[in-house]
């Protein structure tokens, strides 16, 4: 009995038993599809994306993206939760805003990433390549399937600078 927790580790194949006991068993096989057809980020500021990445999502939405496939939405808000979906089912999850932290959650979910045979980017280039300029730098953000963070990329603009909302 109890609640089902899974383990994934970038390259790592064990076995082991927690506190009290209980055994857990860290998943070896997490791939990540080099293509998907979910996109995760948030649509209610669709108006304020740069063009680049409007014109990516309506066309993908539309299936006039490079697979010719609809993509669809799934947000849940939550980083975690999201690239956990999309490592195992594919597509990409990000913020076009530089919101994330480089150093400690942009650096790390593109290792686990790459490990899996996916990619990282802030939208021009590759997150694992960017050298840090400061402790809490911030980047925007794109992880996921190979094949779907290059055509997002591909399309340029994809950016957005940092926004104040009023409420």
């Amino acid at each position: 009995g109890g609640a089902a927790v899974e383990l994934d580790l970038a390259r790592s194949h064990s076995r082991g038993s927690g506190a009290g006991g209980d055994e857990f068993r860290v998943a070896s096989s997490l791939t990540c599809p080099p293509r998907g057809q979910i996109y995760s980020l948030n649509d209610a500021r669709f108006d304020d994306w740069p063009l680049g990445l409007q014109r990516y999502i309506s066309d993908v939405r539309s299936g006039a993206g490079q697979t010719g496939k609809h993509y669809s939405a799934r947000y849940v808000c939550s980083l975690v939760a999201d690239f956990h979906r999309t490592m195992h089912y594919g597509g990409w999850c990000g913020n076009p805003r530089p919101h994330l932290r480089l150093v400690y959650e942009a650096n790390p979910l593109s290792f686990v990433a790459a490990a899996c045979g996916g990619a990282g980017s802030d939208g021009a280039r590759a997150i694992l390549s960017k050298r840090p300029e400061a402790l809490h730098e911030r980047t925007c953000f794109f992880v996921g399937s190979t094949e779907d963070v290059t055509e997002l990329q591909s399309y340029g603009d994809v950016q957005q600078g940092a926004a104040e909302y009023t409420v």
